[in-house]
C-alpha cells in the first residue's frame, strides 16, 4: 500500500519502492486506523496533543464532546463554571483547564478554527455539548428550566453554525451532576427543545449522543425511547451510552438490548454503544462523581482541600447527615450498599497492611457501627488516601462477548480521556482484539476490525476514513495479533502540575499512521502530530 500527501494512492502486494518511508508488515495485519467514538480528550489535547496512549493502541481518530460537555460555545464569563463542571464529571483536575486551554474562542466555529490550527497525534472530531449550548444562551437558569421558544431558536441557530463549521452533531446527558449535585443543564431540556435541535442536526446529517439516567432503569428506558422517536422524526442517527452489564442486576442490560432490537426493527437508527472494558475504578476522594447522588458524602468529595475534609469527617453533625443520606439513597456510582464489592488495594499505615486484598465490607463488619461511619473512620485512618477499588459492571466476559456480537450494538464507549485520576479507559481496541478475538474467539478478526473502523465511520459520518481504499486518508494500524497485550494501568505523574493520572502501557502494535505519517512505532510515540479536525458528514445506515 502506498500513501502520498496523506492519501492512499495504491494498494497491492508488489508495489515498487519510490523513496517513501517503508513500514515492514511481514507477518502482520494492516487495517484502517481505529476510531473511538466516545472520548473526553477535549481539554487534555491542549497539554498532550499526542493523545498518549491512544496511538499506541492503534487509534487514529477520536470523537469528543460527549455527555453534553464540550469546550464551546462558551462565554468568557462562563469559562470557570464550565471548567469546574467538566472537571468534576470527567474527573480531570481543573488545573489543566485554567493553565493550558487558550480559550481563544467563544463560538463553536471559532473553536473549530482554533483546533484546526493545531496538530495532534490523532484526527479529532467534536460534538456540541447541549449543557454548554444551554449555558451560552440561558445562563445560570439553564440548570433549572427548559428553554423558552426564543431561547430554543437561538440555540438552534448556534447549533446550525457549529454543524456548518464542522461539528459532527450534539450530545446530551440525563445522568451527570455538577459539583453541587444538580443535574447538568442538558437534563432540563424538554421535547420541544430537543426536537428543534434535532431538526437542525438532521438537515446536516449529524449525529446525536445520549447518556440516560443509568441509575433508574425504567426512567432510562423511557428517556431513550423518547429520544429515539424524536430522532426518527428528524432522520438523525442516535447512539446511547451506559449500556453496561451491571453485576448486581444483569436484567438491566437485557432490557436495553430488547429496546434496541425493537427500535431498530421499526427502522429507527438508535444504537447502544458498548465497551469491552470492565467498569473498574480506584475510588477518588478529591472531587469526581463517586458519591454524586449522596449529598453529604458528595459535599465531602467536593470540599476544597483535605483540611476541610478532615474537619467534616470529625464533625458529628456531618456524620449524622452522611449516615442518613447513605440509608435513603439507593444507588450511586460507589457501591455504598455493598461494601463487600470494594477492595482494599493500598493503605497508609503499616498496622493496616494486613487488610490489603480484603474487602472494605469485611473490615467494616469487624470495625462495627454504621457503614457510613465505618468508611469515614477508614478515611481518617488512611489520611484521606484509602486506596479503595471497585468494579461495577462488564465483569463477565461470556456475556460481554455475546453483546459485542449482537448486530444492534456498536463498540464505541471507552470514555477514554475521562476519570484519569481514578482509572484508565484507554485500550478498548486492544482488549477487544486480545480477549474477545484471540483468546476467547467470540468475534472473528474481520468482524472486530469492522467494529472499530468501518462501522463507526459510517455511523458518525466520516466518509474518508474507516476503510483501506484508494482516495481515503492514510490512517493505518499494523499489528500481529499474538503480539498484542492489554496491560494493567499504571500511575504516572505527567499531568499539569505533576499531578497523577492513570495510563495504560503500549498495546504491542507495530505501527500507527495518521494521514500517512507515523505517530507511533513499536510502542513509542514519534512526536509527529499529523492529526487534523475531521468534520462529520453524511452518516450511512450501518
Amino acid at each position: 500500500m502506498r500513501v502520498r500527501s496523506g492519501i492512499v494512492t495504491e494498494i497491492g502486494s508488489n508495489l515498487a519502492h519510490d523513496g517513501e518511508e517503508v513500514v515492514d508488515a511481514t507477518g502482520a495485519v494492516v487495517t484502517p486506523g481505529f476510531i473511538d467514538g466516545h472520548t473526553h480528550y477535549d481539554p487534555s489535547l491542549f497539554w498532550d496533543p499526542s493523545c498518549d496512549p491512544m496511538p499506541q493502541h492503534g487509534v487514529t481518530t477520536v470523537l469528543f464532546g460527549n455527555c453534553s460537555l464540550s469546550l464551546a460555545p462558551v462565554r468568557q464569563s462562563h469559562r470557570a463554571a464550565l471548567s469546574e463542571t467538566f472537571a468534576v464529571i470527567e474527573e480531570i483536575p481543573e488545573l489543566g483547564f485554567s493553565d493550558h486551554i487558550p480559550w481563544d474562542w467563544e463560538s463553536y466555529p471559532e473553536y473549530v478554527t482554533s483546533m484546526s490550527s493545531r496538530g495532534f497525534g490523532v484526527n479529532v472530531a467534536g460534538l456540541v455539548g447541549l449543557s454548554a449550548l444551554r449555558l451560552f444562551v440561558i445562563g445560570e437558569e439553564a440548570w433549572e428550566r427548559p428553554s423558552t421558544q426564543e431561547e430554543t431558536q437561538q440555540m438552534a441557530a448556534l447549533l446550525d453554525d457549529a454543524l456548518r463549521a464542522g461539528a459532527s452533531g450534539f450530545s446530551t446527558s440525563y445522568f451527570d451532576r455538577g459539583a453541587d449535585g444538580r443535574l447538568v443543564p442538558s437534563a432540563m431540556a424538554d421535547d420541544a427543545e430537543l426536537a428543534a435541535l434535532l431538526a437542525v442536526t438532521g438537515a446536516h446529517r449529524g449525529h446525536f449522543e445520549v447518556l440516560s439516567q443509568m441509575m433508574d432503569h425504567p426512567v432510562s428506558i423511557d428517556q431513550l425511547e423518547r429520544c429515539a422517536r424524536l430522532c426518527g422524526t428528524a432522520d438523525v442517527a442516535m447512539t446511547w451510552n451506559g449500556f453496561i452489564d451491571w453485576d448486581k442486576d444483569p436484567s438491566i442490560i437485557d432490557g436495553y438490548l430488547d429496546l434496541a432490537h425493537r427500535l431498530q426493527a421499526e427502522g429507527l437508527r438508535a444504537y447502544p454503544t458498548i465497551s469491552p472494558h470492565p467498569q473498574e475504578f480506584m475510588a477518588n476522594w478529591q472531587g469526581g462523581m463517586g458519591f454524586i447522588s449522596v449529598p453529604a458524602w458528595n459535599d465531602l468529595l467536593q470540599a476544597p482541600d483535605e483540611a476541610t475534609q478532615s474537619r467534616m469527617l470529625a464533625d458529628p453533625a456531618w456524620r449524622d447527615r452522611a449516615a442518613s443520606d447513605w440509608d435513603r439513597i439507593p444507588k450511586t456510582t460507589f457501591p455504598h450498599h455493598d461494601l463487600d464489592r470494594v477492595r482494599i488495594e493500598t493503605v497508609e499505615r503499616p498496622e493496616l497492611e494486613q487488610y490489603v486484598g480484603d474487602s472494605l465490607g469485611s473490615w467494616a463488619k469487624s470495625h462495627g457501627g454504621h457503614p457510613s461511619n465505618a468508611l469515614a473512620d477508614w478515611l481518617q485512618l488512611n489520611d484521606l488516601h484509602p486506596g479503595l477499588a471497585y468494579t461495577t459492571g462488564n465483569a463477565n466476559p461470556e456475556r460481554i462477548g455475546s453483546f459485542l456480537n449482537d448486530p444492534a450494538t456498536v463498540v464505541s464507549a471507552s470514555d477514554a480521556g475521562a476519570h484519569i485520576i481514578s482509572h484508565c479507559n484507554t485500550g478498548d481496541t486492544t482488549l477487544l482484539l486480545t480477549r474477545y478475538v484471540r483468546d476467547r474467539g467470540d468475534l472473528s478478526l474481520e468482524k472486530a476490525i469492522a467494529e472499530i473502523t468501518s462501522r463507526p465511520a459510517d455511523l458518525y459520518g466520516f466518509d474518508d476514513i474507516g476503510r483501506l481504499e484508494v482516495g481515503k486518508r492514510g490512517d493505518l494500524t499494523v499489528f500481529e495479533l499474538d503480539a498484542l497485550n492489554f496491560g494493567r494501568p499504571e500511575a504516572v505523574f505527567d499531568f499539569p502540575g505533576e499531578a497523577k493520572r492513570y495510563r495504560r502501557p503500549a498495546g504491542g502494535y507495530r505501527a500507527t499512521a495518521v494521514n500517512g505519517v507515523l505517530t507511533q512505532v513499536d510502542g513509542k510515540l514519534t512526536d509527529s502530530l499529523p492529526g487534523q479536525w475531521l468534520p462529520g458528514k453524511n452518516p450511512r445506515q450501518i
